[in-house]
């Protein structure tokens, strides 16, 4: 007796599926379609996680522009296509990079097809606000939101519950805004989590409810996106980005003083060879520096090794980068004074070494 394929629409009193046979299971199978080549898929919706200050808004911003412009996004070609990114922890510094980050790309403002949100809002209480603002302008290819903490409508961050809700409901954007857009939410990890769970925070709940969790770590002025907890898809090599300062004419105080801001720009091998070359050289000069003098405070430190602003001011960031990679690796450690002691095995590297006194730049 021949096998009768049943196959109907969904039990209307209990809205169960119904039983596909095998040819009618694939009959509906669609390729994916990437937005960026091998990164990030239309109608997926993702996460971005990384600690306060590791890149991930400058690396958004430039993803934001190079799907705007139909231009590579580190090594992922993408796609052209209008973009909406809700700005919701601080518009003002995200008019600044946004500002710079088209001046590096060398085009104007006008030319790029991203439309912003500024500002905290409900978005469980905005859907048809959200739906007349995008259908006014048409369809859109991809949608940030900036940051995840900003938009938690919860009451506890940590509660497994709330987080899943308020990840559904972003996730519930891509029906919303016309185009079926690829969602990217960029988000904290736990409280002093390091490199190696970098995952959003929500013990696991957030994380489920999103299809890959795309991670932003910054070592020295270097940001390297890759993953970590899930991702749907087909692994892909870590790429990197330098966060370059940068200054531009529209940035200025009230005094006319130029106000610097941040851009993420890719970083090939040759360049990050480079970078790395300087770094050392600046940390085996700090290294000599706190050996004569541990107790120095950094803003003295940054004036002996002749490491200046433009405004002649002590570049205090640049020596609390060098002191992060030299504690890494063991060469200093913090004295019971204040500042820091060289350990036996810094003391070893200078004595092989016998570093030249000197200043870098």
């Amino acid at each position: 007796m021949a096998v009768v394929d049943f196959e109907h629409k969904p039990d209307p009193a209990t809205n169960f599926p119904p039983r596909h046979s095998s040819a009618a299971f694939v009959a509906g199978f669609r390729p994916p379609d990437y937005l960026a080549q091998g990164l990030l898929q239309r109608r997926f919706s993702y996460s971005m996680t990384g600690r306060t200050g590791a890149g991930k808004t400058s690396a958004a911003l430039r993803l934001a522009a190079c799907v705007a412009l139909g231009r590579p996004f580190g090594p992922h070609q993408t796609k052209q296509g209008r973009v909406f990114y809700f700005a919701g922890e601080n518009p003002d510094d995200i008019r600044m990079r946004w500002i710079a980050q088209a001046q590096h790309l060398g085009v104007s403002v006008d030319e790029l097809d991203v439309h912003f949100f500024p500002g905290r809002f409900p978005i469980s209480q905005a859907a048809d606000h959200i739906r007349r603002e995008t259908d006014a302008v048409g369809e859109f290819s991809l949608g940030i939101i900036d940051t995840s903490a900003s938009y938690f409508e919860g009451k506890d961050e940590n509660s497994n519950v709330e987080q899943a809700r308020h990840a559904a409901m972003i996730r519930e954007l891509i029906g919303i805004v016309p185009g079926g857009p690829t969602l990217l939410t960029l988000a904290h990890p736990p409280k002093n989590a390091g490199d190696d769970n970098l995952l959003p925070r929500g013990g696991g709940a957030f994380l489920a409810e999103v299809d890959g969790n795309l991670t932003c770590s910054l070592t020295g002025t270097v940001a390297e996106i890759h993953w970590q907890g899930k991702f749907r898809g087909p692994d892909f090599a870590p790429f990197k980005f330098e966060l370059r300062s940068v200054t531009h004419e529209q940035l200025k105080t009230s005094d006319g003083h130029l106000m610097p801001t941040v851009i993420a720009k890719p970083l090939t091998d040759e360049a990050e060879a480079e970078i790395r070359k300087v770094a050392l050289a600046n940390e085996d000069a700090l290294l000599q520096e706190l050996a004569k003098n541990g107790s120095t405070s950094v803003a003295e430190l940054a004036r002996n090794l002749g490491w200046l602003s433009v405004k002649g001011e002590p570049h205090k960031s640049k020596v609390h980068r060098a002191i992060t990679s030299l504690r890494k690796t063991d060469l200093i450690e913090p004295s019971r004074s204040g500042g820091y002691t060289v350990t036996s095995k810094g003391e070893k590297l200078l004595e092989k070494a016998k570093l030249p006194e000197k200043k870098v730049a």
